[in-house]
């Protein structure tokens, strides 16, 4: 591929596309049921959401991972979004990457693959070697400022309706969601947001953030010390120990930081993971991440406290605080501590990350009947909950059984720490 499809007319086109198969699908699965059918329609979605790049393969790779009623056959196709299958062009990439770094390729690096090894949202990764090390090299691609702002824009118009009616500001989530989407085509940015990572959990005994190389990075090239590892998916292969230190990592990613720093790796699909010898856990990618205000974070606080510690009775004032309920209180106290039980649960005792659980409780919050219809969406707690939620779905996709509650109630527990 040599160039991302950005006018309006090709990714309407392309939406259209997707949205026929959707229906075309739909209208299979009522006549008959068949993976052929399910698979047919995994094929599809993953041809035009990796042909579009931006926010198109990211709703894709969320897809992918969040067990959001799709086929099992159509999301186990989807998976392959998680790496990408359709990269620009060897010599696109070397053309973008040189115009970068102001250098020939050869002198820029011992050697650099022209195969990448991922082919993502924002950029592709390739291997090379500097300095008598291995190194990945993400490449931006061309074009991707353009996708990302048609998608908002047509995102924007549509926000503007839905919140009709509504407690949620629709237009200020997707300026929040833009201004995030933005952030992550600055590699410069991302490289700084890693670096941070790097200093915070430096001392931690699982957890991996792979070194910056400067002299090789820019605002639309990001160079890292190269890790080997096996997919995330390899956990359910390692012993009861190595799974739970594995598993620990990913769930002390999002508690700690959230808690401890205020800080979001607002991305969690398995892609951006990595199972290396020890274990340890590689985190990559850090262009979606997150910064909460000190205040945001203590409201936080108190209102993942009341669900994790079944403190029932306290939520709706900590919800009320957080700007999750409006002030005039339509929303049923009980019906939001059911809602809000999904991110506590799993935290009071061993517990399965079982599709059934999955399954109630996404029922539970997209029941458009209840008064939860009026309950608010503050742009920062919509980064929160696809932080946790995230972490949730990725922990259902490896069917894991864990006893997490030592790990968010130390997170609840510590004073958050200057960064």
């Amino acid at each position: 591929m040599d160039r991302l499809p950005t006018s309006a007319s090709e990714r309407v086109g392309a939406t259209g596309r997707v949205l026929l198969g959707f229906g075309r699908a739909g209208v299979q699965r009522l006549v008959r049921r068949s993976t052929d059918d399910d698979r047919a329609l995994g094929e599809l979605l993953v041809g035009e959401l990796d042909r579009m790049k931006g926010l198109a393969m990211k709703v894709g790779q969320i897809l992918s991972y969040m067990e959001v009623g799709l086929p099992e056959e159509t999301a186990a196709v989807l998976a392959r979004l998680q790496r990408g299958g359709e990269p620009l062009s060897g010599e696109r990439v070397i053309a973008v990457l040189e115009a970068e770094l102001g250098a020939q390729v050869d002198v820029l690096f011992e050697r650099f693959d022209r195969e990448p090894v991922a082919s993502a949202s924002i950029g592709q990764v390739h291997r090379a070697s500097f300095r008598g090390r291995e190194v990945a090299v993400k490449v931006r691609y061309p074009e991707v400022r353009e996708t990302l702002e048609a998608d908002t824009r047509q995102i924007g118009a549509i926000a503007r309706v839905a919140s009709m009616a509504t407690s949620v500001d629709g237009p200020a989530l997707v300026a929040e969601l833009r201004e995030r989407i933005l952030e992550e085509c600055d590699y410069a940015h991302e490289a700084e947001s890693q670096r941070r990572f790097s200093r915070l959990l430096a001392d931690d005994p699982v957890l991996v953030v792979p070194e910056v190389i400067a002299e090789r990075s820019g605002a639309g090239v990001l160079t890292t010390v190269w890790w080997d590892g096996a997919p995330l998916s390899s956990v359910k292969e390692l012993d009861d120990a190595d799974r739970s230190v594995v598993i620990g990592g990913l769930a002390r990613l999002a508690w700690g930081m959230l808690l401890g720093h205020g800080l979001l790796h607002a991305d969690p699909h398995p892609g951006n993971f990595l199972v290396a010898p020890g274990p340890r856990l590689v985190v990559l990618d850090y262009g979606c991440v997150k910064e909460l205000a000190p205040d945001r974070v203590a409201l936080l606080r108190g209102l993942l406290g009341c669900v994790v510690e079944g403190r029932r009775g306290e939520v709706m004032t900590h919800a009320t605080a957080l700007g999750l309920v409006p002030e005039h209180g339509r929303v049923d106290p009980d019906e939001l501590w059911e809602l809000l039980d999904f991110l506590g649960a799993p935290y009071r005792g061993t517990f399965t990350f079982d599709r059934t659980w999955w399954e109630t409780s996404m029922k539970r919050w997209k029941r458009p009947d209840t008064s939860l219809r009026h309950l608010g969406m503050p742009p920062d707690w919509m980064w929160v909950q696809r932080t946790l939620v995230g972490l949730h779905a990725v922990l259902v996709g490896l069917g894991a059984t864990a006893d997490l509650g030592p790990i968010a109630r130390a997170a609840l527990s510590t004073p958050p720490t200057s960064q």
